[in-house]
């Protein structure tokens, strides 16, 4: 059961993690939002309200151009009389102007009601002053009326740049207002383009903030709750990503309790696919050395058993020989000559074995190390030959070479080559009948082969692809020497070399041997 709480701690390991992340992702993006979404409003908010400014004081100018009576006193803006209250009655706004005049007169009325109008729509105070300094109209909405004396030093230099011609948007009124706000102010121009007074435009930031806090509200609201609508997806990715791992899992177990040919079923071009191919791979791999040791453990025991086998009729023999001398049962000499040379025999086969298994085994271990030099292959050839010549000749056999290349160098072990092509010469001769031939033939057609063909009795080909199995020989008068090593110590020699052998024979008609050597022989 622990693995399988493994399992689920991985899940929910990942499932954590994509919450986690999620969460810190809505977080920045979040505060990314508020941060740009502040600064543009704010900066919307005093493009929108240096707009709204020159407007209204463009629209004063054109109330001192367009609607006073050639026969009216000056523009009230140059007025420096007193200043008035003047309270609607359902307005509850202080608004301060100076007397006209003539109260009747229909500009000053008119300017007056276009003021209060705009104060009930923006929900911002208005102020107007001439260049005099003096406040006409000054609405507050938490204070009394202002007077220029009660303003800070950052609202007289406001009101100086507008009274100079420059339109500015600033925060220098707050502390006179009351809350933070935002002041924009713009010149008034008469009818000859004097700058004759300015207006002041407050608008309260509390109503900024509202705004942004509503929208960041929303937001916050919809990111939480996409949050919770990916928190199902999270898991079920959770689960897609350990899926694959579970499965590898059970691969893995398989594989543990022998099973090499499960597969994964996972077919992903990522990390994770390439660990699925790795451990199939693997599987595929203990196989084949499963399958290897198999049969090297079977090889192992053939080989112990054929060895036991060969070494215990030899030592069979030398026991009851030795015995029947020791104990008097053979007593005459003849007799005893006879046991003594039977018994030399067994003692060379036993060498002949030991020193075939020795350098079988030598061969077939990577480590060793053949000698390896130049010298030509004609050569070669000759040598192998002359030596067995003698061999053949003691049953009447001859050994004939035919040498049709020039002569090629080759590089390898010489002493090695040479057994090679002797254990197949010594074969040749131990199956021809006496007065038979053994016909040695190189030649150099795609790669340079060199034939060994006897006339003997041939290999039948139920036994022809076990000739160069260890211990394997034909057990007839023809071959009571034999090892039945001398074909696997030889085809070891070849392999050794990049040699291939090939065998080709018939019953009753003989054998042929083909070394094929490389193609870089020259």
């Amino acid at each position: 059961m622990k693995p399988q709480k493994m399992k689920i701690k991985i899940v929910y390991k990942l499932f954590a993690f994509f919450t986690i992340l999620l969460f810190i992702f809505m977080l920045i993006i979040n505060s990314f939002f508020y941060f740009f979404f502040n600064k543009q409003t704010i900066e919307l908010h005093r493009n929108d309200l240096k707009e709204k400014v020159v407007t209204i004081a463009n629209t004063i100018g054109l109330f001192l151009q367009d609607d006073i009576p050639a026969n009216a006193p000056p523009p009230y803006l140059h007025s420096q009389q007193n200043h008035m209250g003047m309270m609607d009655s359902n307005s509850n706004m202080n608004m301060t102007v100076p007397p006209p005049i003539d109260p009747k007169l229909p500009y000053y009325r008119a300017l007056g009601y276009y003021i209060k109008l705009l104060n009930k729509m923006d929900m911002c105070d208005i102020w107007i002053i001439n260049n005099n300094h003096q406040f006409l109209i000054s609405n507050n909405r938490h204070h009394k009326p202002v007077e220029y004396n009660d303003l800070p030093t950052g609202g007289i230099d406001v009101i100086n740049k507008a009274l100079k011609g420059e339109t500015i948007v600033a925060n220098s009124f707050s502390s006179v207002l009351g809350t933070p706000a935002t002041t924009a102010a713009a010149p008034i121009k008469d009818a000859q383009g004097n700058y004759v007074g300015a207006v002041l435009m407050h608008a309260p930031i509390s109503q900024l903030d509202t705004s942004v806090f509503y929208v960041i509200k929303l937001l916050g609201i919809s990111s939480l709750l996409a949050m919770f609508l990916s928190l199902p997806a999270s898991l079920l990715l959770s689960y897609y990503f350990t899926n694959p791992l579970r499965k590898m899992k059970q691969t893995a177990l398989a594989i543990a309790d022998g099973n090499y040919t499960n597969k994964t079923d996972i077919h992903h071009s990522d990390e994770i696919g390439d660990l699925a191919i790795s451990l199939e791979q693997m599987g595929t791999r203990l196989a084949a050395a499963a399958e290897e040791s198999g049969r090297i453990d079977k090889a192992r025991r053939i080989f112990t058993a054929n060895v036991s086998h060969e070494l215990r009729t030899p030592v069979a023999v030398l026991r009851a020989s030795l015995e029947a001398l020791t104990n008097g049962v053979i007593k005459d000499p003849e007799k005893q000559k006879e046991y003594h040379q039977q018994m030399l025999k067994e003692t060379i086969y036993l060498e002949r074995l030991v020193n075939d298994m020795l350098e079988l085994s030598k061969l077939q271990n990577p480590d060793f190390k053949t000698e390896k030099s130049k010298f030509i292959l004609n050569d070669l050839i000759n040598d192998a030959a002359r030596a067995m010549r003698p061999f053949a000749a003691a049953k009447q056999i001859a050994i004939k070479n035919d040498i049709a290349i020039p002569p090629t160098e080759f590089t390898g072990d010489y002493g090695r080559l040479r057994q090679m092509i002797i254990i197949v010469l010594d074969n040749g001769i131990k199956f021809s009948p006496a007065n038979g031939i053994i016909e040695m033939q190189l030649t150099a057609d795609n790669n340079i082969c060199l034939q060994i063909k006897d006339h003997g009795c041939g290999i039948d080909d139920s036994i022809l692809g076990h000739i160069f199995d260890r211990f394997h020989k034909v057990n007839n008068e023809r071959n009571k020497n034999g090892t039945g090593l001398g074909l696997a110590i030889a085809q070891q020699i070849a392999t050794r070399h990049d040699i291939d052998i090939k065998v080709a024979s018939k019953l009753d008609e003989g054998t042929t041997f083909s070394f094929i050597f490389p193609e870089n022989t020259k």
